[in-house]
């Protein structure tokens, strides 16, 4: 128990002295196979299972976005099972509010490996489906991504995740967007010519983005009820995001391509019919310039899952 109380307590230090921009989820880091935390039990568990959870982060330019989610989990068969997430996000930030029903993430997974082996291994196919085309505004304003409920695509998602022993994971994925409908109108000269504020954000009009890659690596440690988890969280931004310009032209938004690195850790505490988890996370290597809005400074977030 002590150790594990210093882990937590380290992963806190971590998150409270964040200082850059990174993250850049676009949903696989919490999607089937590829998850935080995902506890060893998950790997051969025969039960569904309903949830809701609360995500507080900080994004660019100190914009405060919570977002409150249901989640579910269906299996289908001993070794197979669906994930569901619907978000709704709210943001606030210099430039105004903004409120909105978020992209849901549905997923199936199928476990690889046989009960008992010491290596559990899951595969995860599904996808990101925008429910807005991100154009959102106040006070008649564009707004830029940070302050948008939707990425305005619909992505592709698949993913591999290893559990070796209860005491390490590793999970690799890629997020490809295949359907492009975001009608952003943020450019920020034109929009905000008189307003310094204004100016701070990401061009994002008519963003164009490309794909990502993803490799988590976790330790974890289980005591009685308690677990714990951390480790590093490496994201590829596979090439440079495009936007419209004002002439009309497209273009790449130069800096938009590269690698995030982010720590992360969660505490979990499990009965035999649900379970608590809470979830912290920050950066240490960011892209240069981050257009989708997906950028956090620091996240933490509180689950509670009802097994059936």
């Amino acid at each position: 128990m002590k150790r594990m109380l210093i882990a937590v307590l380290y992963s806190l230090c971590l998150f409270n002295n964040a200082d850059a921009q990174g993250c850049s989820d676009a949903g696989f880091c919490t999607a089937g196979a590829m998850q935080s935390g995902r506890p060893v039990s998950d790997s051969v568990t025969t039960h569904s299972a309903l949830g809701a959870s609360a995500t507080v982060g900080s994004g660019e330019k100190g914009t405060i976005i919570i977002t409150p989610q249901l989640e579910g989990k269906f299996v289908l068969a001993q070794r197979s099972y669906v994930d569901v997430k619907l978000p709704f996000n709210f943001c606030s930030g210099n430039l105004g509010h903004h409120s909105g029903i978020g992209d849901i993430i549905a997923t199936y997974s199928r476990i690889l490996t046989a009960d008992g082996m010491p290596v559990a291994i899951t595969a995860t196919i599904g996808g990101r489906i925008g429910l807005g085309n991100a154009n959102a505004t106040d006070r008649g304003m564009p707004l830029p991504m940070p302050y948008q409920s939707s990425l305005g695509t619909t992505d592709l998602i698949i993913g591999v995740g290893l559990v070796y022993h209860k005491y390490i994971s590793i999970a690799a994925g890629y997020q490809q967007p295949v359907i492009q409908y975001n009608r952003n109108g943020y450019l920020p000269d034109i929009i905000y010519p008189d307003m310094p504020t204004g100016r701070e954000y990401f061009a994002s009009r008519d963003l164009g983005r490309r794909g990502d890659v993803l490799l988590r690596a976790e330790g974890h440690y289980q005591w009685n009820r308690w677990s714990v988890s951390g480790g590093p969280l490496f994201i590829d931004h596979l090439g440079e995001d495009r936007f419209t310009t004002q002439s009309g032209d497209r273009a790449s938004l130069k800096g938009s391509e590269g690698i995030t690195l982010n720590i992360a850790g969660s505490l979990s505490y499990s009965l035999p019919s649900r379970k608590i988890d809470l979830l912290v996370g920050t950066p240490f290597i960011v892209r240069d310039y981050r257009p989708d809005g997906l950028t956090r400074a620091w996240v933490i977030t509180l689950r509670y899952t009802q097994f059936h």
